[in-house]
């Protein structure tokens, strides 16, 4: 049996540590910073190898510990078991790697009847479904392929505005003033080289700034709406391809989705419109709970 269980949280933006006793009650909690294996595989590394020696830390050597990570793009990690290896035989522990989607999933409560959809919003953006003891998940393609209902989507929608107006020579809108004044760019065409070389959770950072300004420009909340609109569609997809009955449980999860101007109120307007008897959650169990609850049910062979 293990004496304590890690749980790691790595996404765009932070990674946030905790150490749990097996019991479940919180022992030690450290955020650092981003850890998404799409954006750099080896920063992303050593954020996470740096996050676990300050975790370790004060853990006796003969105590028993199992780590279980949920990191955004684990995926896509092409030496998953060479990096679990690394952790294991530095730290003396059992160590398990999942997306961070996996363990928000498993952070949620419901009740037996019910089938879950669990839609992130955050620097990307994903949705996953559990139903009849089956997960299976949509979108999560990444910046290049989806990320529709993210920081990261609505942020280049925005850029994309900016380039729309220079190109046919408009009068630039406050929102695309304030870019060009946060950005700090002396001409539009630098833009291409400021994306290009800018990682994707910076990008998406952008988008507070750009909220900042929804009151002086309606052209703000329209791209915000749009955002919830894309995250509602792909919930709705999810509901009639793997539920397809009721009652189903829809948690939204993420800044972007629970705190950004008028993209949560859009989700649920529209997830109501078209899904009978849906119950929201949308202030849960934090994701790093849910790493816990599947090491928790791997360590006692539940799944």
């Amino acid at each position: 049996m293990y004496d304590y269980i890690i749980g790691i949280d790595g996404g765009g933006t932070k990674t946030l540590g905790v150490v749990y006793d097996y019991e479940g009650n919180e022992l030690k909690r450290i955020q650092v910073g981003f850890s998404n294996f799409s954006v750099n595989v080896e920063k992303s590394k050593k954020t996470i190898m740096e996050l676990i020696m300050k975790l370790v830390s004060g853990i006796g050597k003969e105590k028993k510990v199992f780590i279980q990570m949920g990191v955004a793009g684990a995926s896509r990690l092409s030496d998953t078991a060479d990096f679990l290896r690394e952790i294991e035989e530095q730290f003396d522990c059992k160590a398990s790697l999942d997306v961070d989607a996996t363990i928000g999933l498993y952070a949620i409560e419901k009740t037996r009847d019910e089938s879950l959809i669990m839609a992130i919003g955050g620097t990307g953006s994903v949705i996953m479904i559990e139903h009849e003891n089956e997960i299976n998940r949509l979108g999560g393609w990444g910046h290049i392929l989806g990320d529709g209902g993210s920081a990261y989507h609505f942020v280049i929608a925005a850029l994309k505005q900016l380039i729309d107006e220079y190109e046919t020579k408009s009068s630039f809108s406050v929102m695309s003033e304030r870019l060009i004044k946060v950005i700090g760019l002396k001409n539009p065409k630098q833009l291409v080289e400021y994306v290009y070389n800018t990682d994707k959770s910076t990008l998406a950072q952008l988008s507070l700034e750009i909220q900042d300004v929804s009151n002086r420009d309606p052209k703000v909340k329209e791209l915000l709406i749009a955002e919830g609109k894309l995250l509602a569609e792909q919930i709705i997809k999810a509901y009639k391809v793997y539920v397809k009955k009721s009652p189903v449980v829809v948690a939204l999860r993420g800044s972007f989705a629970l705190k950004a101007l008028y993209v949560n109120e859009t989700i649920l307007a529209e997830v109501n419109k078209a899904i009978p008897n849906v119950r929201f959650d949308l202030y849960g169990r934090e994701p790093v709970y849910g790493a816990y609850v599947l090491a928790k049910k791997k360590i006692e062979g539940d799944l």
